[in-house]
């Protein structure tokens, strides 16, 4: 009698024994099934915000970095280079009131003057490129500064000859100076301030996807221990509890570094603008003392031409001008508000004996260095306004600084903490499932 043997039949879906216990393993009901998962959303949800917060660091140190070197350097630049230039101006205008020869003092400053705003000009072309923004208010200073300059030259070749056609050039060169290079050179800085601010937004961000990743894993594990331990009464996985302790300090350092990096940079951001303000000061204040000696030149006896002196004192001192700016940022204005009214009090006596017909006491008082006269009272003003911007600067540079520590290593600091905490999360639950054998 032969015995036939009969196969099993196929499974309903067609998968045969193994298979199927292979695919119950990670899907079905069971505990272990139940685990691995868990485990696998874990460990990849582990590992997805650590590339978050890795970009996002790199990100934040990356506009950190812009802030303090590049938009911090041209921001500075654009700024030296519109006082360099108001400056100059008003040490032409000062050294052709002396008549003849200039003084040498006058004329090295202006030649500083002229060196500080080449050499700025120079570090900016390398910096910006053609399609930059700041490339056409850089070209129209580049090709209009030696024009300026020439015209200079030629007032003071004049002037030497003691032939009043050097006026016209030097008028020529002032208007030059007002309607074309500070107003480039004003645009130029206003470009970079602008780029320079967006940098610091772009630091100080909350890292809204690094937030949201690391909560939403800390309650995923949270909510699985509890479970688990509901289910087992096991109230510690070494593990997992050290992965949730990674993804908590990962999380403590953003939190940390956001706080103290936007601190900085908001620091940094009122010393920007105070600095801002202060340039602004420093060229009203030239201005003003270019106008002063453009009327003596012309001796128009105090005419329209010496409006444009009070213009810049007003704007000056005006409610919403940048001696209120640089007030409102931390900066002590009293002292230069003072110097500003007693620069203005010996303008009036420069002003009143220039227009009673006493000319050789006027321009003695412009370009005198005794107490009371308003060249004296210039120089202090102009002090006190570079004094102020120089502490603003350093104030900027030191912020920056402090930004740049506190975001140190926080592209992978965090990073390097949720990937362990992937790591935890899964040596914890292959732990617990290896118990199920």
């Amino acid at each position: 009698m032969t015995t036939q043997t009969l196969a099993a039949p196929p499974s309903a879906g067609g998968t045969t024994g193994p298979q199927r216990s292979r695919l119950a393993r990670w899907t079905g009901p069971r505990t272990p099934a139940r685990l691995r998962r868990i485990g696998i959303v874990l460990t990849l949800a582990s590992l997805v915000t650590a590339v978050i917060s890795l970009v996002s660091g790199i990100s934040r140190a990356g506009a950190i970095d812009d802030a303090g070197n590049r938009d911090a350097s041209l921001t500075q630049a654009a700024g030296e280079i519109y006082q360099a230039l108001a400056d100059a101006d008003a040490m032409a205008t000062s050294g052709y009131v002396s008549s003849g020869q200039e003084p040498p003092a006058i004329r090295a400053r202006y030649d500083a003057d002229l060196s500080r705003a080449g050499r700025r000009l120079a570090e900016a072309s390398r910096l910006i490129t053609p399609d930059d923004p700041a490339a056409k208010p850089l070209d129209v200073m580049i090709t209009g500064l030696p024009a300026y300059t020439g015209l200079i030259e030629t007032a003071r070749t004049y002037n030497r000859q003691g032939l009043p056609l050097g006026q016209s050039y030097l008028a020529q060169a002032s208007t030059q100076m007002r309607t074309q290079l500070l107003p480039a050179a004003q645009s130029l800085r206003h470009t970079e301030v602008s780029a320079l601010n967006a940098d610091y937004q772009r630091a100080s961000a909350l890292p809204i996807a690094v937030v949201v990743f690391g909560l939403a894993l800390l309650f995923i594990a949270l909510d699985f221990s509890r479970k688990e331990f509901r289910r087992t009464r096991r109230r510690l996985n070494p593990s997992v509890a050290a992965a949730c302790c990674a993804v908590v300090a990962g999380l403590l350092w953003w939190t940390v570094a956001t706080v103290s990096t936007g601190n900085a940079l908001a620091d940094a951001n009122e010393a920007s603008d105070a600095a801002t303000a202060l340039d602004e000061a420093s060229t009203l204040v030239l201005q003003a003392r270019s106008n002063e000696s453009l009327v003596l030149v012309a001796r128009s006896g105090g005419s329209a031409s010496d409006d444009d002196f009070t213009g810049q004192i007003d704007r000056l001192l005006a409610g919403d001008g940048p001696l209120a700016v640089a007030g409102a940022n931390g900066v002590d204005v009293a002292g230069i508000r003072e110097a500003t009214g007693t620069w203005v009090d010996a303008h009036k006596n420069l002003r009143k004996a220039d227009d009673e017909g006493r000319y050789a006491d006027a321009l003695q008082a412009a370009v005198s260095t005794d107490e009371g006269s308003s060249g004296s009272a210039f120089t202090v003003l102009d002090k006190a306004v570079g004094d102020a911007g120089d502490t603003a600067r350093a104030r900027l540079s030191a912020a920056t600084g402090d930004a740049g520590d506190a975001s140190a290593l926080l592209g992978f600091g965090p990073a390097v903490l949720f990937a362990l905490a992937a790591a935890g999360f899964a040596i914890g639950i292959a732990r617990r499932v290896e118990e199920y054998r």
